[in-house]
């Protein structure tokens, strides 16, 4: 008697289930219309947005028609034009764009270009405090510099607080050496403690900026050192300040006037940090009923200076009218000095709503377009 092959049988079996099944399926995707690519890609993005990915269905699958049904679009948080916005038109003033922001109602009061690209330089770093401050966990946990930290920062002739090579700080001390005196030495040792490297942390920048809604901004770096593909505008630059006060850590850095760091070997008393904002305000002040004197309840209590050859002189205010916040951003004025005048004479002409009152004594027309120009793309 011939021996029957019943394992050579049983795989014919299987291979007609197979043709049976595959027929079965392809005459579904027919009736529903769905193309096999397209339902993996539905079904990977159902993944990606439950927790428990195991515990999707068919059903889930198909009810999604296509994928901007389950990616969540970022939430703008741009301000929008107050009832009594007014341009910003005043003589004399050297910033190619401004933006004045009621920071409690998240209206814009004024503002002139201020969506327009330019060179944010240092002002970069506030957003580096905000991403360094939501991922540390530990503020007294160190960070060692290496001579690979400080030596490029040195050629590059960046702002540093003077932390050396071997020196083992905090991420307090870093926080506050990056806002306060503009130390990308702060910044180098933020972005290697949080992310391992500058690169990784410019990837959770950019990430918070998507999260932030903004459109205007693009970071290649965390210090802000200059370069072609790092932009932003004064109403991004404007959101960027009033997420990093929302965060109390921030809040706390952006408005201190003086930081000691901890003490070292390399310094044994620690640094000394000034404010560089608090230097530049000193002898200022907001006198917006024109009697010569600073108006009770009103002053500057923080925010970020910004330098780079390309950038000129760039500033982000944060100004207390009695308890009601406003934040006034200004790109590429003339100097030092002048980038605070041009937000003084700002605040004093919009703050409050007073643009109306101070629009007839005010015989100034003319803003200075000089300095104007487009960062490219």
């Amino acid at each position: 008697m011939k021996r029957t092959n019943k394992k050579g049988g049983a795989a014919i079996v299987a291979v007609l289930i197979v043709i049976m099944l595959v027929a079965v399926g392809s005459a579904a995707l027919v009736v529903t219309g769905r193309y096999t690519i397209q339902a993996s890609k539905v079904a990977d993005a159902v993944v990606k947005v439950n927790s428990k990915p195991e515990e999707s269905s068919s059903e889930e699958v198909s009810e999604v028609d296509d994928l901007s049904s389950v990616v969540e679009e970022p939430v703008s948080n741009y301000p929008v034009k107050s009832a009594n916005y007014q341009d910003i038109n005043i003589k004399g003033m050297t910033a190619n764009s401004a933006i004045l922001v009621d920071a409690d109602t998240n209206e814009i009061v004024a503002g002139y270009n201020y969506e327009k690209k330019v060179y944010p330089a240092s002002l970069t770093k506030m957003l580096t405090l905000l991403v360094a401050a939501e991922n540390i966990q530990d503020m007294d946990a160190t960070y060692k510099f290496t001579s690979d930290d400080i030596d490029p920062l040195i050629e590059d002739n960046a702002s540093r607080a003077g932390f050396e090579a071997g020196e083992t700080v905090t991420m307090k001390d870093l926080l506050y050496s990056a806002i306060l005196v503009s130390g990308a030495d702060g910044t180098t040792g933020l972005a290697n403690a949080v992310a391992g490297s500058e690169e990784k942390f410019v990837e959770l920048m950019n990430a918070k900026i998507q999260e932030l809604g903004l459109t205007g901004t693009k970071f290649v770096n965390a210090s802000g050192l200059h370069n072609k593909n790092h932009y932003s505008t004064a109403q991004d630059i404007a959101v960027i300040t009033k997420a990093a006060m929302d965060n109390e850590t921030c809040r706390e850095v952006l408005t201190a006037t003086k930081y000691t760091t901890s003490k070292t070997k390399q310094h044994k008393d620690g640094i000394e940090l000034t404010s560089i904002v608090a230097q530049r305000i000193e002898g200022y002040y907001v006198d917006c009923d024109g009697d010569g004197e600073a108006d009770d309840g009103i002053s500057i209590e923080g925010g970020k200076t910004g330098f780079t050859d390309e950038a000129k002189y760039t500033l982000s205010t944060i100004l207390d009218d009695n308890g009601h916040k406003y934040i006034c951003v200004t790109t590429k004025s003339k100097d030092e000095l002048k980038s605070v005048e041009d937000q003084i004479a700002i605040y004093e002409k919009y703050l409050g709503g007073k643009a109306s009152d101070n629009k007839d004594k005010d015989s100034k027309t003319d803003t200075d377009t000089s300095s104007v120009s487009e960062v490219e793309d």
